[in-house]
């Protein structure tokens, strides 16, 4: 036999059964970055509805810390934004709900407990932020 016959001879390379294997297999592994990054999305996107649902409690207590204890915005029962649905600015028009709670003499005399919720919808799911305070 000469050398080139030899050489054809010779298996080099894959077989289509090889490649197939292969690709089957980056196809499997694409397909579980595809997920991570999906869930990663997601993820990432509940972290910033809740720094700025937690922002937006944040800012109502502030507002409420400087009131006097006999503001109407302090007396005892539930209370909803004026401005629900909010933005993360606090501007009209957004997927946050700001409510707040207002309970006297808690947890003494004289004092009241303040609960801040900010509840958003992502996904189809509720989801809130709660934010507690005592004012004097």
């Amino acid at each position: 036999m000469s050398t080139s016959t030899r050489l054809l001879l010779r298996s080099e390379g894959f077989s289509l059964v090889e490649a197939l294997v292969a690709a089957s297999l980056l196809s499997v592994i694409s397909l579980g970055f595809a997920l991570g990054a999906d869930r990663a999305v997601r993820h990432n996107l509940y972290g910033r509805a809740l720094a700025e649902a937690t922002t937006l409690a944040h800012d109502k207590i502030e507002e409420l810390q400087s009131k006097v204890t006999a503001d109407p915005q302090l007396a005892a029962g539930t209370h909803t934004d004026a401005n629900n649905p909010l933005r993360a600015d606090g501007t009209t028009g957004g997927p946050y709900t700001r409510s707040w709670t207002v309970t006297a003499n808690t947890p003494t005399t004289g004092l009241k407990t303040v609960d801040i919720a900010v509840t958003w919808s992502l996904y189809g799911q509720p989801h809130t932020a709660r934010l507690v305070m005592v004012h004097q």
